[in-house]
């Protein structure tokens, strides 16, 4: 993608050792048919996304503020996402349609020793995991207090914990909504911290580390969005998702 305004296509994506080729497959086309619908109604803009690593397990993590946070952090990616769900989530259908395109289970007051062990897997055979480690979605949309289980994943998994900041999917589909309404939304993915930052540190530095990388990235991610909404204040950017260097 060469600007904020150009619709342009993906790079060949890097073979991924954490899937199947017929769930990469599925995965790709459920991220395109979302990406289409999502774009249809709102234009959803990306900066920092090479600070993914290209290869190598990974953790990705977000404020968490709507349904949509899930879908809008995969779709401008090469790589697939692994995503931790509540156990709650999985009833027969939508609990298929989840691990189908790389969902697993956990329990609403925490990881769990279950929880962490399939974290801990998905990782060693090279995925990124998802996590939004606020624990559930915020009602205000500021960013809450993260759960300290996240200090500890970090620790345990040695890779690259990559921040990310969302903004717009708030306004969009709040918790306090039925419905999601049309709105522009920004996505950040900020420097990766790597293990050896987290060396020495107890729980609480390596929570607070984390929770301040986040709050960057949504910086950045509300910066660029008021941006957007001062250019085009009656949203027509809307049916691209482009990217901001």
């Amino acid at each position: 993608m060469t600007n904020d305004t150009e619709t342009t296509k993906e790079k060949e994506a890097p073979p991924t050792a954490d899937r199947s080729r017929l769930a990469m497959g599925w995965y790709r086309l459920v991220q395109v048919t979302v990406a289409t619908l999502l774009s249809s109604v709102s234009g959803i803009r990306v900066s920092g996304r090479n600070n993914l690593p290209e290869h190598g397990g990974a953790l990705l993590v977000s404020n968490h503020v709507s349904h949509l946070d899930v879908f809008i952090l995969g779709i401008p990616l090469h790589r697939p996402l692994n995503y931790v769900a509540r156990s709650t989530l999985f009833l027969p259908l939508l609990g298929s349609f989840i691990r189908s395109v790389g969902g697993f289970p956990i329990q609403r007051e925490g990881m769990g020793v279950q929880g962490l062990k399939e974290t801990l897997r998905r990782i060693k055979k090279g995925g990124i995991v998802v996590l939004f480690p606020e624990g559930t979605r915020s009602r205000d949309g500021e960013l809450g207090e993260l759960k300290s289980g996240i200090s500890v994943l970090a620790s345990r998994a040695r890779v690259a914990v990559v921040p990310a900041g969302i903004a717009g999917t708030f306004e969009a589909w709040p918790r306090s909504r039925a419905f999601p309404l049309p709105h522009p939304v920004r996505i950040h993915y900020g420097p990766p911290i790597l293990p050896e930052e987290l060396e020495g540190l107890d729980t609480e530095a390596v929570t607070a580390l984390i929770r301040g990388r986040i709050l960057e990235c949504l910086d950045v991610a509300r910066a660029g969005l008021q941006r957007d909404l001062q250019n085009d204040p009656e949203k027509t950017a809307v049916g691209r998702i482009g990217k901001l260097g």
